[in-house]
């Protein structure tokens, strides 16, 4: 279920045969779906990466559904007030809680695993666990670096951390540090 499921309606229009009306209308609703399925990724997924970039998306389809009614008079945006509210609420929120910088942090300290840099990596990472923050992947990669450093001391720490910070709603991940975290102390 969508947040929207009348984004626009059709209206008849001279100038315009029913095909073009058909196609037009039919590639309005393919933008409304992908609206509401990205609103509803971006509200509901526990990834920073995740939300921001599906909010992206959302934004993005909505400016070319407002390209295309003010293209065919036939389109009419009936919630786009609702819409654009969605939408500045979800910045707002992102903003709020730091998703943005957190995506950046993680985009970054990936980069840095790939490249070989492992310390530079752990800085990175470190950073934002400092911060708390509630994102399995942090932690996640953590971990795993200092598994492979031999580091058990700070794998363990990291572990006790992320079930300290993950929502245990977010069960499949926090049950990962919890296995971890029972096996490496076995």
């Amino acid at each position: 279920m969508g947040f929207f499921s009348n984004l626009f309606k059709g209206k008849q229009s001279n100038g315009y045969s029913s095909n073009d009306i058909d196609i037009v209308t039919s590639s309005a609703q393919r933008l409304v779906e992908i609206i509401n399925e990205s609103l509803t990724i971006a509200n509901e997924s526990n990834n920073p990466e995740t939300k921001i970039s599906r909010l992206e998306v959302a934004k993005n389809k909505l400016s070319e559904i407002k390209i295309l009614s003010k293209q065919y008079s036939f389109l009419t945006l009936s919630s786009l007030y609702e819409v654009d509210s969605i939408i500045a609420k979800l910045e707002s929120e992102f903003l709020i809680a730091g998703y943005e910088e957190i995506a950046s942090g993680n985009i970054t300290a990936e980069a840095l695993e790939k490249e070989g840099k492992t310390e530079e990596a752990i800085i990175e990472y470190e950073k934002l666990a400092s911060r708390k923050v509630d994102t399995p992947f942090t932690y996640r990669r953590l971990a795993i670096l200092y598994r492979k450093e031999k580091n058990k001391n700070n794998e363990i720490r990291i572990l006790e951390e992320a079930l300290n910070n993950i929502p245990k709603s977010n069960a499949k991940h926090y049950s990962w540090f919890q296995d971890r975290l029972m096996k490496i102390k076995q």
